[in-house]
Order: C-alpha cells, then structure tokens, then sequence
C-alpha cells in the first residue's frame, strides 16, 4: 500500500514538473499579448518588445515573465520619439494572473529592470513627453492596491540597474541627467499605508543656461520613504545622502494634491570637510580637485515649506557657512587661506521672482594679500 502510495506521489509529482515546464512554451504568446494591449490602451504611446520569455520554475509558486528589448514610442506632439526602453523587463506574478483574458487587470509582485533609458523632454510649450496617460472613467479607492486599467500594483520589491534617466526641459533651459543609475527597494506596497525601503547610486549632471553645475557627479541615497496612499503622502523617515563625499541628512514630506503638491523638507550636513564643497560647485569653476589639498570645514542647512503649482515654488531658507577653511592647487604657487563665508539664499513668498542672497560675509587671503565681500543680491530671475 506505501509503495502504491508513492508511486502515485510521484506520478503527480512528474506531472507538476512537466506542466511547469511545458505551460510556458503555450503562455509565453498570450501574457506577450496581454501585457502589450493592456498598456498601449492606456497610454498615448506605443509599446513593443522582441520577445516575452515565460518561466514556472525561476520564482516559484510564482510566474516570472522577461521581456527584451523592451521599447515605449511616443505619439504627438513627440511622434516617434522614445520616452522608454530597457535592455530587459522582469516581471514577477502570481501563476493565476497568466489565465487572466486580454483587457483584464494583471496584479504583478515585483519588478526587476535592466539596461534602461528614461528619456522625458519639454517643449517650449511646455508640452511633457511623459504625459502619455490616457483619462479613465473609473476611479479606485485608497485601500485597493494601485493601480490602473491594465495592471495592479502589488509590489513587493523592485530593482533598476545599469540605467540612465534624462530630463530636457527647452522651456527652461535645464538639463538633468543620471547615468549609471542602481536603485533598489522593497515593502508592501499593496498596503494603503507602508514603507519602503530604497537604496540609490548614480552618477548625477546637471546644466542650466549652458554652464554646468554638477558633470557625472557620484550620488549615493539611502531612504527610508513612510508612504500614505490615504493621503497621497510621501515622508521621509530615515535618509541619507551623498553627493561625492558631501553628506546630506534630510526629513519631511511631499504631498501630492490633485492640483498642487505640498513640500515640507528640511536638510543639513552632520559634518564635512572644505573639500567636499569644491566638489560640488560647478565644474567650470572648481576645475580637478583630485590634488588640490584642504583644510577647515563647510556647513549648508535649509528648509522648503510651501506649495508647488503652476505660480508658486515652496519657500526656502538655505544657509552655506565656512569658519577658518585653506585650499591650494598644486600648480598654483600660493595656498588661498582665512576662508571664511555666510551665504543665505532665501525665498518668503513662494514666488520665483521674490529669491534673494545675503553674503553676509566672503573673505579669504592670498600671501597677505586679503579680500572681503558682503552683498545683498535680488531679482535673480530678472532680466
């Protein structure tokens, strides 16, 4: 009777390994499928790929679907240029969401991408590339995992790497560019209230008005994101940044109303060294600090409270300070000593225009020769 027993154990047994071998081979065609209607019915763009590749065993209980060569076209007013691809789109999923018809939400668990290129740009008319979504006529609750029409969004982990992601703004004048971008992060994010743990590297540029203010500069962020979808609130519980070897501590939140978004952020240095400073101003002015030897330190703290919309920025308070800081290039022949600076760059009404700097005081030494500098600048934004 055992023996009986087992051999019918392992019948079934053979019998689940051929189905989860086999079932990929007749579900790779239909989930391609699904997956492409389902989003180029809820997006003005056009998705395609090269193939879709489906496994049962990789993540089981789980289905794991890759797809290559992934790509998202825009249409008009940016007919045929691309806002989305990837080398290759892992999406994790129960098994039952393969069984789901074409045009039924499909409920994914995890997200892995890799060798992708995010690339948003505004017109002059201030036309977005990325605002491709298309109305629905249906609303969703708060307790119900995010979602859209073609998918639900039960996430538990995701991952990007090896990525780059661009922002062109012609309107503007601003550029802004992270290559060789790594980012991770896990938490329930089926929850109407979670937190999600994130961890950033990128490499970070910058450019305004033609001058560029950071060039590949090494970013590093850790945070710890405490997210309300009751609320539409994004708070920042436990964060740490690095930008080259300038630390950034910060916390607060960011929340996004129906025509506005609400900032209340504060951040510092713990402690950091002159150096660092000169790694972070413009590369056009700070030229190769790699030799340039240092001493004293730098502080920078502020805050931004207020309200994003289409005429009003929040309002901020930015504070840089340095006591007592050196600096010399090595094919210079003098050292720049006495650094001293206190720097507020303020804004009290949330409008762009209503930014001002107080130099309180600027004032260094070359041999004995000593220059000082207080200043009062206003409309920055002016002609």
């Amino acid at each position: 009777m055992g023996k009986k027993i087992l051999k019918i154990l392992g019948v079934f047994l053979l019998l689940i390994l051929i189905v989860l071998i086999a079932a990929p081979f007749f579900l790779e065609a239909k989930i391609g499928d699904i997956i492409k209607n389902n989003v180029n019915n809820n997006v003005n763009a056009t998705l395609d790929f090269s193939e879709a590749n489906l496994s049962l065993v990789k993540s089981f209980p789980n289905a794991e679907v890759n797809f290559k060569d992934v790509v998202l076209i825009n249409k008009a007013p940016f007919e045929g240029d691309t806002l989305f691809k990837a080398n290759n789109l892992d999406l994790t999923m129960g098994i039952m969401q393969l069984f789901k018809s074409t045009g039924d939400a499909i409920a994914i668990n995890d997200i892995n991408l890799e060798g992708a290129l995010v690339n948003i740009v505004v017109d002059k008319e201030e036309n977005a590339s990325y605002d491709i979504a298309i109305a629905s006529e249906t609303t969703t609750t708060a307790e119900e995992p995010t979602s859209t029409d073609g998918f639900s969004f039960d996430l538990q982990s995701y991952e990007i790497t090896n990525s780059r992601i661009y922002y062109t703004d012609n309107s503007t004048g601003i550029a802004f560019k992270l290559d060789d971008f790594q980012h991770n992060g896990t938490g329930d994010l089926s929850l109407a209230t979670s937190e999600l743990d994130t961890h950033t590297n990128a490499l970070i540029s910058l450019e305004m008005d033609s001058v560029n203010y950071l060039n590949k500069n090494k970013i590093k962020l850790d945070a710890l994101i405490g997210i309300d979808l009751n609320e539409n609130k994004y708070s920042f519980l436990k964060n740490e940044a690095l930008i080259n070897q300038l630390p950034l501590v910060f916390d607060g939140f960011v929340k996004l109303n129906d025509t506005s978004q609400e900032v209340d952020l504060t951040f510092k240095t713990p402690s950091s060294d002159f150096k660092n400073f000169l790694g972070v101003i413009p590369e056009i002015y700070s030229k190769n600090i790699e030799n340039v030897t240092t001493t004293g330190d730098f502080a920078v703290n502020g805050n931004f409270n207020g309200v994003v919309d289409e005429t009003h920025i929040p309002k901020f308070h930015i504070e840089l300070k340095s006591d007592n800081a050196s600096f010399k290039y090595p094919d210079l022949p003098k050292a720049v000593k006495n650094v001293f600076f206190d720097v507020q760059i303020d804004n009290k009404t949330g409008i762009v225009e209503d930014t001002y700097v107080n130099i309180n005081k600027a004032s260094f030494m070359i041999d004995e020769d000593k220059f000082n500098l207080t200043s009062n600048i206003t409309e920055l934004m002016g002609n």
